[in-house]
């Protein structure tokens, strides 16, 4: 009989312990009390939305992720921390972003005998070019081709430079002066070492900062043959741009500027009539050529890269003394490009 007690009471015992160790629910997720038996209602478990991230720096107090802040205009795509952000410009690569086609003029081209290649007005289609930087870390640089200016008395090309020690690209733009002859002999014969040796204009020497890119990549000439205009990219590990400037080298004056006025007029007309702060987002400009109805001004489209298709942002102009920048639409690519240099394409022929 003593042994019975014994075990009931262990047993008992037992049990309540076992009652005690039941956990309480989680105050992370929201149950419904039962007040009416006969209508008992229960609420799914909600999935905590915090990131194991997150999490921890509640268990541990630290301070929140840094958070940038962007306007309303895409909640589902909306990025919220850092990691966000990152992963949002690694996802909207703008390499694979296609411009718009503006209008344009004929590109008038030339048939010749060789077969193999014709000339061409060089911006066809308009502002569609850029340099090829996918085999610069194994040949340590990168050719734009030559752009032989209307009055074919000049020739242009740019060279990027990549210092592998500091994974940084320079570059730089070279002129070739030329007696005026036929387009074809003067782009299939000359040869780069026929180039000025000091360059007319060269960016991303100033200082070393590891793993940037600035490289150059012509435009167009403008309609006298006076100027040039330059596309300039700014970026990191020769993959993500940060930044693109439009720069004109003046042949009167020996001298080049980047022309920055229109993209503070980008980022005004935005904060006065839409309170969009765009430094916020990851924007830029799009160079894309010479006015056709006003020769003397560089025409841009500005998008802004917040969700799946890019904002508009406005096509824009400049005049290459930088006096006045204009807003030439708000919604639309419906602009006259002039098509001023002429350049070589290759003809692939059917066997």
């Amino acid at each position: 009989m003593k042994k019975f007690l014994i075990f009931s009471i262990i047993f008992l015992s037992s049990a309540l312990f076992l009652f005690a160790k039941e956990e309480a629910p989680d105050p992370l997720y929201l149950s419904t009390p039962v007040l009416d038996a006969s209508k008992l209602e229960v609420k799914m478990k909600e999935e905590d939305p915090r990131t194991l991230k997150e999490k921890l720096r509640e268990k541990f107090h630290l301070p929140p992720s840094k958070k940038v802040y962007y306007h309303n205009i895409d909640l589902s795509q909306q990025p919220v921390t850092m990691d966000d952000y990152y992963r949002l410009a690694v996802e909207k690569k703008r390499k694979d972003f296609v411009i718009p086609k503006p209008i344009f003029v004929d590109n008038q081209d030339f048939i010749l005998p060789d077969k193999k290649f014709r000339v061409i007005r060089y911006n066809t289609p308009p502002g569609q070019r850029n340099i090829d930087l996918s085999r610069m870390i194994a040949q340590r640089s990168a050719y734009a081709p030559a752009i032989l200016s209307p009055d074919k008395t000049k020739m242009v090309y740019t060279q990027s430079v990549y210092l592998p020690k500091f994974a940084q690209t320079m570059s730089y733009a070279y002129l070739i002066n030329t007696e005026p002859e036929d387009a074809y002999n003067l782009l299939y014969n000359t040869n780069s070492v026929q180039a000025e040796i000091k360059p007319i204009v060269e960016v991303g020497n100033e200082e070393i900062i590891k793993y940037q890119f600035k490289t150059l990549f012509p435009i167009d000439w403008s309609r006298d043959s006076s100027k040039i205009a330059f596309k300039e990219k700014i970026g990191s590990n020769l993959t993500e741009t940060w930044k693109t400037n439009v720069i004109i080298y003046d042949f009167e004056n020996k001298s080049w500027k980047r022309l920055t006025a229109v993209r503070e007029a980008i980022l005004y007309w935005w904060r006065q009539n839409k309170q969009i702060e765009l430094n916020n987002y990851m924007w830029d400009i799009y160079p894309i050529g010479w006015d056709k109805n006003n020769p003397d001004r560089l025409v841009v489209y500005a998008y802004a890269f917040t969700k799946d298709n890019p904002l508009f942002l406005g096509t824009w102009s400049i005049d290459y003394n930088e006096e006045k920048s204009k807003l030439m639409s708000i919604d639309s690519t419906n602009v006259e490009i002039d098509l001023n240099g002429f350049g070589l394409k290759e003809i692939k022929l059917e066997n």
